[in-house]
């Protein structure tokens, strides 16, 4: 028992909390970022339906 208490390393702990969300913040898109790729996705299936249309209505 006291064996793993010696190995276990309190410097890297892996529960700790606060780098958890340090490491996710830093790790994590800002807000703009996700309306843009947002925005960009919208834009791509707007476009990608008006194209089917397009398509099935022989304009192409």
């Amino acid at each position: 028992m006291a064996k793993e208490q010696e190995d276990y390393d309190w410097i890297n702990d892996p529960f700790d909390e606060k780098k958890i969300t340090e490491e996710r913040e830093r790790m994590g898109m800002s807000g703009t970022s996700k309306t843009f790729v947002g925005v960009g996705c919208l834009l791509f299936v707007l476009g990608f339906i008006v194209l089917i249309g397009l398509l099935l209505f022989g304009i192409l």
